[in-house]
């Protein structure tokens, strides 16, 4: 466990994952400057095996004015709730099981699993699913059940979202699941195999609607159309997402990518909803 830091109101670590000191000057915000693109990485899976507890952040703990009381197995538990995640200004601190946080491994924070221990997550917007390991404490806000590390986050395709509905399992050590194959979207960690799915480019994300219209203005006379201006309440604040789209594959939008870092439109991120 960080030394308070991991205790902390959770609203101030969501917003420093997401660059939202960007979004108060008035930039848009995305998980840009120092993040590898989501559709570049590549990471194992974590696979369940028999791990020690560790002497550290499986003692009952009190964060604002709640007592949690972790489990002593993961095997049984099963909840539905939201996951978000969490990225460079935690990456290579302390996680609450004593590791060093990494946020390119598979890896999340759960309030009550055991550390470590094992969990299936399954986005419940698209289908997918990845098997983390549970080595932090947290998110300490309402409705919150996991947070991810930013690779987690990525095979989920919660990246650009921030958030997700999900259903979390405990898994025992050696325990297989089968998750489902059908997803509505590709795995961004590697090929995809749907030729039909669409693919949008998201340029910005703004606290206040007047900034991502403005953007949406700069879009339109560089000849860009198909704008559109998305409201989402990400990590409990709501905000306007400009994204460009769809665009008929990946290379499309990667395309597009390009061509918007050339006028000078900053980095854009591809989303596969």
């Amino acid at each position: 466990m960080r030394s308070g830091c991991r205790f902390k109101a959770d609203s101030g670590r969501a917003l420093a994952a997401l660059g939202l000191a960007a979004a108060l000057s008035g930039c848009g915000l995305l998980p840009s400057t120092g993040y590898r693109n989501p559709a570049n990485l590549s990471v194992r899976a974590a696979v369940p095996r028999k791990l020690a507890l560790s002497p550290y952040g499986n003692s009952p703990y009190t964060v604002n004015g709640r007592t949690y009381y972790p489990l002593k197995t993961a095997a049984g538990y099963r909840r539905r709730g939201i996951a978000s995640w969490y990225g460079i200004p935690f990456n290579g601190q302390k996680t609450s099981d004593g590791e060093t946080y990494n946020m390119y491994a598979m890896t999340a924070a759960s309030k009550v699993l055991p550390l470590p221990s094992y969990a299936l997550v399954r986005n419940l917007n698209n289908g997918k699913s990845v098997v983390v390991r549970i080595n932090d404490r947290g998110p300490f806000y309402p409705g919150r059940i996991i947070d991810l590390s930013y690779a987690a986050a990525a095979r989920l395709g919660v990246i650009a979202t921030g958030t997700a509905p999900v259903i979390v399992e405990g898994l025992a050590p050696g325990e297989k699941r089968v998750t489902p194959t059908r997803h509505r979207g590709p795995d961004v960690f590697g090929p995809h195999h749907a030729a039909h799915r669409s693919f949008f480019v998201q340029v910005g994300a703004f606290l206040r609607r007047q900034d991502a219209d403005r953007l949406v203005r700069r879009l339109r006379g560089k000849g860009l159309r198909d704008l559109h201006v998305l409201h989402d309440d990400t990590h409990g604040r709501g905000l306007y997402l400009v994204r460009v789209g769809p665009e008929a594959d990946r290379g499309a939008a990667q395309a597009l990518l390009v061509r918007l870092s050339r006028e000078g439109m900053g980095r854009g991120l591809i989303v596969d909803p």
